[in-house]
Formats: structure tokens, C-alpha cells, sequence
């Protein structure tokens, strides 16, 4: 069995065991059996920085832009480091923990995959199945605790109560018997000795006794709802035109009847409706009945929209003062008995209108003088004239408001009018947000709930972004802030703060300020809607930490509805108002690891530990700066810390080194220690996952945050982008070891070990299988490796081919050998540094381990490019690109000669390419059989020799020779048929400027022919060129329309071209094509044998797959760098992305064999023999073939005189007497007396 067809199985094997054990439906890809021994050496040149063979269904997912806005997804970590982008969330996932057969999620979001959830989920391992947990949680979920002793799931975050409590037994949400945490959120949740431990910004119990003060339903805070910004009408209005109008009776003054009155028609009934922009929810209708002539309303019915249900109410009857229940049929008391009656809603509901229906009157018809409609809540409109109105009945000065700066336009969606504004990704707070002013009468605890519309009734999912909110709630000006994605699908709400919030006085108002996040690249639209302010109870403050234990909260229990002091509770109480605590970690069942961002008097800061005995351990006086995330070490000895910190906080003399933004603390011994030297920014998340190499497994930790580099402790930085990988066991970063690192770029936020030793990640990254700085080795095994350097930071420039090529990349590689071995050649628009300090820029060539050579400063650096190389014998590499330069005493632009047994510039240099705005060289290829080496691209001189675009240089005399007249144009590649025959594809024109796309050259005849109908029909310019016969008559050939720029594949075959590309979609790049040789055949056998072609594509044989390369976009397939094509279908084959995780591409595919496929199957077919070989051997066959006729018909003659006569003696023949056998002579006379005589 093939090695590479066993290592091929063992990872289908691994992926495939995933899939069975648990039922994150990853399906293995089967690739085609490709056979690239032959090639010996293979490479992927071009613009990428992670790249990965095709595994898997739904790779592609694992590309695309990491940005801020991008929703986090749901990740699965293989054993082979593959990192599955298993499903997408349309929000941000904060914590994952798992209990029994589930996995439970917890974020911000309205969807995972294509359920739909809120905030929270269930994964069940086995199935796959992702399940909303009850009805989810409103709001933003940053913690989760999965309790397995009482199979119980605990949820934090900023949200109603700030704790919520899955029972996983009966699939129901437990009743919080603390009744939740007030004045914040919750960022942790851990368990110690049997009790929940909960971290966060809160300062009170929900259901606490010592409370200043309670909220009852005497004192909630009332608000009127706008109506006069409705839209008002009526049926049956009286024709008098001073009481016809159903819009005076809102906001009526009561002080003029004619003015403030509706009457209806007599002996009329009615009705009267209002339609509204936005939802609203009301408690309380208020009516004044008419007040003319002894008309007025007797009974009424009142109906909501847009459910059409009669609403029932219960209100105070005015002779007796009794409560009394109406619903279809509610009386109104004359004007004469009550003023203003009020009937308050039985079920409080959502809604978008209503009508009064009017049923009876009293005198001689009915009518209206006011009416008022009002609601428990506090909101606060972005629209302005949604919010509550300045002349309506508000009981204080202050009225809810809004402001708004920027460009902000009404978005009508699902029935709901909201503000929109786009171009956010220029934006900032100071030039575009929304201020909302809540109507604040009682200063208290409030919870602040921002409602955000869904994106998708108005179609800005794609769009969508992240938003800053900022509240001020006193008049000292603190204010806290949150991030929010609003990539929400549907209609949701987060809670934005819990806590102590100022009544309006004077000048001061307590305001929310929505704004868009800045530097979002990718998004273009946020939007505003509503803000929902509600009063809570107060109680006593916690300081961000409490210690639940479930034997205290019982109904039995007298400490039911307060404060338990506990050693946990007591630690809290220590620290200084305003603590947050942000993690938490417990270590043996026993010791409390705390971290966050606080102090207290006892120099305690941002860190400390209760030990087993209770007792606080102050470790160093903590750290000078927040910590934001901590984790255990794998044996539990240590805990690893990230944050916004450098140093320890304490001042002693001896302080460590290395503390920068992340930390390591023994437990045992109480010291602090770095990882290395740290990064150069503050570090937010750190999780476990997994990274093996084939002899050994690697215990990592990834930290995510907002850092470039890894600082060395010399000082020297690696780029890592905001996320780093650190090996425990070998105590160093991953990225300065051997290690082969996968390419992860962006975020991770939690991870969770199953128990087949799989982590699942959350998180917003993409990933490949291998890092490397623009190209790939790819083994026979399909087995991608790095090759031994890294780019350094972007190197500047402007490129004549393509907008984006002024990014660090590789355009092409080669491959050499000599006496000590193979070595590598790439090329490109990059700088490299090598170990021993050395630069190299744009071309260098490379040992097993590291650069050895290349471009230094020959060069302009920014403007030099090297895109194609061409390794004659062994002995030189002709280099050809932009730049221009000197050699000694040669002047060289656009192509340049390298010795590579020197490693230097060749002693004698090519006479230099002038002309045009900029020399360029875009291939080089070597004339068979020959020294003669065909240069093309862009210049009209060689030395002095006029020689536009195309020239041949000699290797032997060091002299250039132009190609006879005939093409003119842009060359951008060559092909040789045989020595003498050469394809030359372009934007091209004959010498009567026709358009020519493909032609070819003869050397014998130095005569150029345009193919006829073959070229004239094409639609535009080619780039690649590939034959199975290395001829046209079967040439595929990819290039752009000329009318629009766009992709084409097309192939030559039954003398017509056919189209390949239905499937390739808009965007679709292709920079190259192969074809390649499947598994289990050969192109090296003498034997002449014919290849079966394809069915569907002649132009390959059956053992034999086009490879076309680039950046793709394939229906129902999505991006891909390289796919395969078999006339038919296409298979990815290769998938890579860009440093910024954009999809990447690959310019070229580069080999070790210096003879292609095609020219070995062209050789195979028709050997290639010199024309004199070709008549001898003709001629000899033929005279064999007339020696082997006559020789059979002389045997047939002889074989029928035998059998019909015999033979007898010729007449004159004697025989001598007495003799036995001729022994004589015969005489001449006898024999030749009867010639003429005899016929035959």
C-alpha cells in the first residue's frame, strides 16, 4: 500500500472518527488520487499566509475577513490540527460549558446554524442538535457554570437579575431563590466547597430585605405614550366640522367644549382608531366623556391591534367606588358623575393601534372630550416624535427626548420605524450617534435594556455592525460602557446596565449615548430604536462577589431573603467601591483564585486567593494593572494570567521580569514568573486547545487580545497578530519553536475537552493547516510544509498587473540541485531576514533549514518585483520581474542572470530592456535543445536591438535575436511544442491590428501563424495555456472577457471552443493551470499505448485532472484556491487566506521535474523523432514487408509443382554411367541449346 494513500486514510480516518463519536457533521472530502511523484519536487507560490489541503465539507467557512463586526462561530479543534469552523452564530459567543451529553453555549446572539435561539443553547455531542435552552435569556450571557453534582446550569451576564438557573433534569428554568444580583452584570461563575461563586459589577441582592428603599405598585414610574404623533381616525363623525374632528380630543385642555370635542352623528354608534410607527405596551386608558348638549359615550369596547382582541379592563365605578371587571362591553359615566375615568388593562400586551368602538350614548348621541393612554415603562425613542409628549399630561418638567448627529434616516421593517445610518466604517462617536434622554422623576436602581430591530426584515445582515453604548447616570459624569453586536437576525434586546441611575434636576440629565464602534472595516450599518429604563429595589452592596450556598436559600430557610456572611462575602466587602471581578478559577475544590479590576486598603490589587483555611492571600500585593482572564495550568500548580498589566503591584526592590500583559503565579510557592517576555498589548482571553505534531502532543494555551507582537528577551518581536500560542510543556511560544503551527488568526473566548479528548472553541478566527509567509511545499501524501523563512512586516510598491500585488507575496519558485543537495527558489515582492542578519528582498534561495542567498540591495526595494524564474541545467537562473539596477559595471532592468554555483550575480549580464513606462519581464522559457532562452513582457528595446515584448537571448553568445514580425502586444505566456514550434498566448494584435489571443511561432520557417478561427474566436485575452498533447488542438486556456474583465475557462476540442467556467462565479481568479497525473499510472513507459479520453472532456485522458489555480469562487462550493476539474465536476483542493483572513491566492504552481506533464504524455504519444529517423524507419519496413511477400509466394510455388508433376531432368542432362550422383559438368551447348525454347 502507498505511503501517501496510508497517510491520506489515517486523516479521513481521524475526521471520520469525529464525525461517529460525536455529531458535529463534519464530512470528509474524497479527493482525487493525484500521483506528483514524477514532479519530484512540488510548491504553491502566492499571496497568502495560511494555506490547507481540502478535508472536509464546508472548509471555506474557515475564510473570510476576522473583523470586529464578524459573528463568532462555534469551533471543533482535530487532533490533526484542524480547526473546524463548525457553525456560525450571528452574535458573540462569551462561554461554553458542558454537562452529561450537552454542551451549553452562552453569548449574544439570535441564531447558531439555522436555529434560532436566545443568548443561550444546547449542543448535544451525540447528534449534533443545537436546542434553545427554555426560552432563552434576553440580553447579553457571559459565563456559564455547568454543575454536575446537581445537574444544574448556571448563567451570568448583564441581563433581568443578572443570574439565571438551568434545572437539566426536568428541562425547565429554576426559580432564583436569591433572587438574582442588582446594580451590574456578572462576568464569572465558579463553585468552592459545595457553593456558586459569582463575579461581576453588582453591588445587591434581587430579593434582599435591606433595601433603602422597595419598588411597589404605588410608587412605579408612569409615562404618557405619544398619541398625538399618530395616525387618528374615525367612523360615524358628526357632519358639524366643529366637533368633526377626531384628533382634538388628544391632548385636550378640557377648556373649550367646541374645541376639544368628537361628536358622532345622532343615533349613531362609531368608532374611534389610532395607528402608531413602533410597539408599545400600555397599562392604563384614561377617557373624558363629551361634554355638549348632554351627549356623551354610555358603552365601549376597546380593541388592540394587530391581534384584533378586545382587551379587558378593570376600573373604580364612580357612584359606588367599587372595583368592577368590563371586557366587550365597558361602561363610560356621564360627564355630570366622573370627570376622568380610568381603566386599567387586565393583560398588558404589546401593541401597534387600537379602537374605541362605540356601542351606546347618552342624549341624543355619543362623543369624546380626551383621552390618554399611559404605560409602566420608561422608554426613550431614537425618533423623536415617538417620545413622550411635552403638552400631554406629563406630571414633571422633564419629558423623554432624543438628539441625534450625522446622517440618520427612518427604516420602516416588519412594522417597526427605527433610525438607520450607513458609512459607519468612517464613523466615530464625536461625528455620528444618537443621545437618549430617559424621563428620570426617582433616583434608584435601574435596569437599562437597549432594543435592537433583527437584520433580517430589512435585509442589512451582511452589513450589520457593532455599536459602543455609553451611559451617564449621575451628575459626577462616571459612565460605564458595552460593546453590542447587531448582527442580530431578529428582534432582541440587552440588558445595558444595572445600577444606581440620578433623577433629572436642573440641568443635569442622565443620558445613554449610542454610537458606532470605531475602525469596523468591514461594516456599514447600524441602527437605533428604543431605550427601556426600569426601576428596581435597592439593597446592600456586595462589591462584585457573592457566595451562594443552596442550604441558605431555602423556603425553610430564615436567610432566604438576605446576605449570608461568608469568608468570600467578607473579601468582597474589603475592597473599595466600584470592584469588578472577571474571572474566577477554584484549584483543588478548595482555593479561590479572583481576578478583576480593584483594590482595597490592605494593598490587595487586581488579584488574590482565599486558601483552603479561608485565609486571603494578598500574593505580592497582586498586579498594577486589570486582569482580565485567567486559566489553570494543566496540572493545576499555577494559574496563567492576561490583562492590562506589566509588573507586580508591590514595591519591593526584587521585582520579576517579563510580566508583560500576561503572568504565571504558583500556588505553592507564591512567585510570580512571565511567559518569556510577554506581548506588547493587553491580553483579554486565554484557553486551552490542542496541537500535536507526529511524535509528540503539545499542552497550549491561545491568547487572544489587543497585541501585534511576541517581545523576546532580547527584545526581538514576533508578529502574532492579537492572537498567540503558548506550550506549557516546553515552556516557550509556540511561534518560536520548530513546531510546524497551524495559521490561526483572530479571537478565541472559551474552549471546553470532551471526553474524546476534542476541544470545542468558540470563538471569531480563521484557520488553515499551516502558517507560511506566501508558499507551500505539498509531499505525494498531499502533506503541506513551510519552507524555512517568514516575511517581515509589508513591504510598499505599485504593480502594473493587479491592484493588490503591492502586498508581501511570492509569484513564483523553482528548484535546483547540485552535489549537497535540493534547494528552493522563490520570488516575489517581499524582505526576508535570515538567521545570520542578512536581508533579502524579492528573491532568495533557500538550504533545508534557511535563506543562504539572494536580492539585497541591488534594488529599489519598493518598486521591485521578481515574477518568473527559470533554473537552466542547474547552473543559472534567469530572473525576470520590475526592477531595475546595477551589476558591476552592467546596467539590468527587468531580467537579470544568477549563478547558482557562485550564489551571486552572474560576471556577465544580458545587454538591458528599455522602453515603455516601466521594463517588465512576465516569463521566461527555455527553447528545447538549445541555449536559447524566449523572454517576454513589457519593453521595446534589447540593447540596441529593436525588440518589442518578445526576444530571445543566447546563453552561449550573450546576444539577443528578435522574433520576425507579425505579433505585437503583450505576451503574458509561453509554450514550447518542440524545439522548433512554440504557443504564445496574450492581448496581442497581427500587423493589420486584428485582435490575436493565442498564435504560434515557427523557429524553421521564423513564421507566425494565428491559428485561424482558434484565436479569432476567443473573447478576450489569455493568461494560461494547457495541452495533453502539448499542442492547440486540444488547448484549455483561461483568461478575462473583454467586455467585462470576468474569468473564462475555455477548451479546444472537435474544432470548437467549449465553455468550463458555468460554475466559476464573479470574482473568480485564475492564474494558472496544470494538468496532473492520477494515482496508479505512469508517463514514463516506453510502450506506446492510448490514453481513453474523458466522456465529458477529450481533452484529458482518463488518468489525467486539469488543476487550475488562483482565487475561485465555485458554485456551491464557495472559495477555494486551487480546485480540481474533470470535465464534469469540481473538487476543492486547496484552500488559503491572507493575513487579515481575506481569501488568498495562489499565483503559481512551481516543480522539481524540468519536463511538464504534458510535454512527457506528447512524448509518450508520438516520441518526438527527427523526420530523417521517421522515412528510414518507413523505408525498412516496407522493404521488410515486400521480402516477407515474395518469400511466401516463392514457397507457395514450390509446394504445388511438388504435389502435381515433381520435377524432372532437364533434357541434355546425362548422367555419367557408372556415377551415383552429378558429378559432371554440362556441357554449354546442352544447356543453353533449349533457352528460348521452354515457357514457363
Amino acid at each position: 500500500m502507498r505511503l501517501n494513500y496510508v497517510l491520506r486514510l489515517a486523516l479521513t480516518a481521524s475526521i471520520t472518527a469525529i464525525d461517529l463519536i460525536y455529531g458535529f457533521d463534519i464530512q470528509s472530502v474524497s479527493l482525487p488520487q493525484i500521483s506528483l511523484e514524477e514532479l519530484g519536487q512540488v510548491g504553491f507560490a502566492g499571496d497568502f499566509r495560511g494555506i490547507s489541503i481540502s478535508q472536509y465539507v464546508d472548509q471555506e467557512k474557515n475564510i473570510g475577513s476576522v473583523s470586529l463586526s464578524k459573528p463568532d462561530s462555534i469551533i471543533v479543534n482535530l487532533p490533526t490540527n484542524v480547526f473546524i469552523d463548525w457553525e456560525q452564530s450571528d452574535g458573540v459567543v462569551n462561554a461554553m460549558c458542558a454537562l452529561n451529553e450537552s454542551i451549553f453555549v452562552a453569548g449574544n446572539f439570535t441564531t447558531i446554524g439555522d436555529s434560532t435561539l436566545s443568548s443561550v443553547a444546547e449542543i448535544n455531542i451525540f447528534t449534533g442538535d443545537i436546542a434553545s435552552v427554555g426560552d432563552g435569556i434576553n440580553g447579553t450571557v457571559t459565563s456559564a457554570y455547568c454543575d454536575l453534582d446537581a445537574n444544574l446550569v448556571y448563567f451570568g451576564g448583564a441581563f433581568e437579575h443578572s443570574v439565571a438557573i438551568w434545572n437539566a433534569s426536568n428541562s425547565v428554568w429554576n426559580s432564583i431563590p436569591f433572587g438574582g444580583l442588582n446594580g451590574g452584570h456578572v462576568n464569572a461563575i465558579t463553585k468552592r466547597k459545595g457553593n456558586i461563586i459569582f463575579g461581576g459589577i453588582f453591588n445587591n441582592l434581587g430579593n434582599s430585605t435591606s433595601a433603602n428603599s422597595t419598588v411597589s405598585s404605588s410608587n412605579v414610574p408612569e409615562q404618557v405614550i405619544n398619541i398625538k404623533t399618530a395616525h387618528i381616525s374615525a367612523t360615524g363623525s358628526t357632519t358639524n366640522s366643529s366637533n368633526s374632528n377626531p384628533q382634538s380630543i388628544v391632548c385636550s385642555s378640557n377648556s373649550s367644549a367646541t374645541d376639544s370635542t368628537w361628536l358622532l352623528e345622532d343615533d349613531s354608534d362609531g368608532t374611534w382608531s389610532a395607528s402608531f410607527q413602533y410597539e408599545f405596551t400600555p397599562t392604563k386608558l384614561r377617557l373624558r366623556n363629551a361634554d355638549v348638549d348632554n351627549r356623551g359615550t354610555k358603552l365601549f369596547r376597546f380593541i388592540a391591534y394587530p391581534n384584533d382582541g378586545i382587551m379587558n379592563f378593570t376600573y373604580t365605578d364612580p357612584q359606588t367606588g367599587n372595583k368592577k371587571y368590563c371586557d366587550a362591553w365597558c361602561p363610560l359615566a356621564n360627564i355630570t358623575e366622573a370627570d376622568i375615568q380610568e381603566f386599567e388593562f387586565v393583560n398588558v400586551i404589546g401593541m401597534v393601534g387600537f379602537s374605541i368602538e362605540i356601542l351606546d350614548h347618552y342624549g341624543a348621541g355619543a362623543g369624546l372630550s380626551s383621552i390618554e393612554l399611559v404605560q409602566e415603562q420608561l422608554v426613550t425613542f431614537a425618533i423623536e416624535k415617538f417620545n413622550e409628549p411635552t403638552s400631554c399630561g406629563a406630571e414633571t418638567s422633564l419629558v423623554a427626548s432624543s438628539a441625534i448627529k450625522g446622517s440618520w434616516n427612518q427604516t420602516i421593517a416588519s412594522g417597526i420605524t427605527y433610525l438607520t445610518t450607513t458609512n459607519v466604517s468612517i464613523a466615530d462617536e464625536n461625528t455620528t450617534y444618537v443621545d437618549f434622554y430617559p424621563d428620570i422623576a426617582v433616583s434608584g436602581n435601574y435596569t437599562v435594556s437597549l432594543f435592537t430591530p433583527g437584520c433580517v426584515s430589512d435585509n442589512t445582515c451582511s452589513d450589520r455592525g457593532q455599536v459602543n453604548v455609553t451611559i451617564y447616570p449621575t451628575a459626577d459624569g462616571d459612565h460605564d460602557s458595552v460593546s453590542l453586536f447587531q448582527t442580530n437576525d431578529y428582534y432582541k434586546y440587552d440588558v445595558i446596565y444595572e445600577g444606581y441611575v440620578e433623577a433629572g434636576e436642573g440641568s443635569f440629565r442622565p443620558y445613554v449615548r449610542l454610537a458606532p464602534l470605531e475602525s469596523q472595516n468591514s461594516a456599514n450599518v447600524i441602527v437605533a430604536e428604543r431605550l427601556l429604563f426600569t426601576l428596581t429595589s435597592t439593597s446592600v452592596r456586595l462589591n462584585g462577589l457573592f457566595e451562594y450556598d443552596p442550604a441558605n436559600y431555602t423556603s425553610n430557610s430564615s436567610f432566604s431573603n438576605s446576605i449570608v456572611d461568608t469568608p468570600v462575602i467578607s473579601a468582597a466587602n474589603s475592597l473599595l467601591n466600584s470592584a469588578e471581578i472577571t474571572s474566577l478559577l477554584v484549584a483543588n475544590d478548595s482555593i479561590l483564585i479572583v481576578g478583576g479590576n480593584f483594590s482595597n486598603e490592605n494593598l490587595v490589587n487586581n488579584f488574590f486567593i482565599i486558601n483552603n483555611n479561608d485565609t486571603v492571600s494578598v500574593a505580592d500585593g497582586g498586579l498594577n494593572g486589570r486582569v482580565d482572564s485567567m486559566i489553570l495550568s494543566q496540572d493545576s500548580s499555577s494559574v496563567i494570567l492576561g490583562g492590562r498589566f506589566d509588573a507586580i503591584a508591590s514595591n519591593r526592590s526584587s521585582s520579576v521580569n517579563g510580566l508583560g500583559y500576561v503572568a504565571s503565579y504558583a500556588l505553592s510557592t507564591s512567585q510570580w514568573s512571565g511567559l518569556g517576555t510577554g506581548v506588547n498589548g493587553p491580553v483579554e482571553n486565554i484557553v486551552r486547545l490542542s496541537l500535536n505534531s507526529t511524535t509528540k502532543s503539545y499542552s497550549s494555551l491561545a491568547l487572544s487580545g489587543n497585541f501585534t507582537d511576541i517581545v523576546n528577551d532580547d527584545n526581538n518581536t514576533i508578529s502574532v497578530d492579537g492572537l498567540a500560542i503558548w506550550f506549557e510543556s516546553e515552556n516557550r511560544w509556540a511561534e518560536d519553536s520548530d513546531f510546524e503551527l497551524p495559521y490561526l488568526t483572530g479571537s478565541l473566548s472559551s474552549s471546553i475537552l470532551t471526553e474524546s479528548g476534542t476541544y470545542v472553541l468558540s470563538g471569531n478566527v480563521q484557520a488553515q493547516s499551516i502558517e507560511v509567509s506566501g508558499s507551500a511545499l505539498l509531499s505525494d501524501a498531499l502533506q503541506l510544509s513551510s519552507l524555512p523563512y517568514q516575511f517581515l512586516s509589508n513591504v510598499t510598491g505599485q504593480s502594473r498587473l493587479e491592484d493588490d500585488s503591492a502586498r508581501s507575496q511570492v509569484f513564483t519558485g523553482s528548484f535546483y540541485l547540485n552535489s549537497t543537495g535540493t534547494y528552493s527558489v522563490i520570488g516575489g515582492h517581499f524582505s526576508i531576514e535570515a538567521d545570520n542578519g542578512q536581508t533579502f528582498n524579492n528573491l532568495v534561495i533557500l538550504d533545508d533549514s534557511a535563506p543562504i542567498a539572494g536580492f539585497q540591495q541591488e534594488f529599489n526595494n519598493t518598486g521591485t518585483y521578481v515574477f518568473t524564474t527559470l533554473n537552466h541545467k542547474n547552473t543559472t537562473l534567469l530572473v525576470g520581474g520590475v526592477f531595475e539596477g546595477s551589476i558591476g559595471s552592467s546596467d539590468v532592468n527587468g531580467l537579470v542572470i544568477w549563478d547558482l554555483q557562485t550564489q551571486t550575480f552572474a560576471s556577465a549580464q544580458p545587454a538591458s530592456l528599455t522602453g515603455g513606462d516601466n521594463v517588465l519581464v512576465s516569463s521566461i522559457k527555455s527553447r528545447p535543445n538549445t541555449n536559447e532562452i524566449v523572454v517576454a513582457g513589457s519593453f521595446n528595446r534589447a540593447g540596441q536591438l529593436t525588440c518589442r515584448n518578445l526576444c530571445v537571448y543566447n546563453l552561449d553568445s550573450g546576444n539577443w535575436t528578435a522574433l520576425s514580425r507579425g505579433i505585437s502586444g503583450d505576451v503574458s505566456s509561453i509554450h514550447f511544442i518542440d524545439s522548433d514550434r512554440m504557443i504564445v498566448t496574450g492581448n496581442m494584435s497581427t500587423g493589420d491590428s486584428v485582435k490575436c489571443y493565442f498564435a504560434q511561432y515557427d523557429f524553421a520557417s521564423s513564421s507566425w501563424s494565428t491559428l485561424g478561427q482558434q484565436s479569432s474566436v476567443l473573447p478576450g485575452p489569455v493568461h494560461s495555456f494547457v495541452s495533453l498533447s502539448n499542442s492547440p488542438s486540444d488547448a484549455i486556456i483561461t483568461g478575462n472577457y473583454a467586455d467585462n474583465d470576468t474569468t473564462y475557462l475555455w477548451a479546444y476540442q472537435s474544432d470548437s471552443w467549449l465553455s468550463l467556467d458555468s460554475a466559476l462565479l464573479p470574482g473568480s481568479e485564475i492564474s494558472d493551470l496544470e494538468i496532473l497525473q492520477l494515482d496508479g499510472t505512469t508517463t514514463t513507459t516506453t510502450t506506446t499505448t492510448t490514453k481513453s479520453k474523458r466522456d465529458n472532456l477529450s481533452n484529458l485522458s482518463s488518468d489525467t485532472i486539469l488543476l487550475v489555480l488562483g482565487r475561485l469562487e465555485i458554485d456551491n462550493i464557495g472559495n477555494v484556491s486551487a480546485a480540481l476539474f474533470d470535465g464534469d465536476s469540481w473538487t476543492p483542493f486547496v484552500y488559503s487566506t491572507r493575513q487579515d483572513g481575506s481569501p488568498g491566492k495562489i499565483n503559481s504552481l512551481f516543480v522539481q521535474a524540468t519536463k511538464s506533464l504534458e510535454l512527457r504524455y506528447a512524448e509518450q504519444s508520438s516520441h518526438n523523432l527527427a523526420k530523417g529517423f521517421v522515412v528510414l524507419i518507413s523505408l525498412a519496413i516496407s522493404l521488410a514487408i515486400m521480402f516477407a511477400i515474395i518469400s511466401i509466394a516463392i514457397l507457395i510455388a514450390f509446394y504445388r509443382r511438388r504435389r502435381d508433376a515433381g520435377y524432372a531432368p532437364l533434357s541434355g542432362w546425362l548422367p555419367i554411367e557408372g556415377s551415383s550422383s552429378i558429378s559432371e559438368a554440362i556441357p554449354p551447348a546442352m544447356l543453353f541449346s533449349q533457352v528460348g525454347n521452354e515457357k514457363i
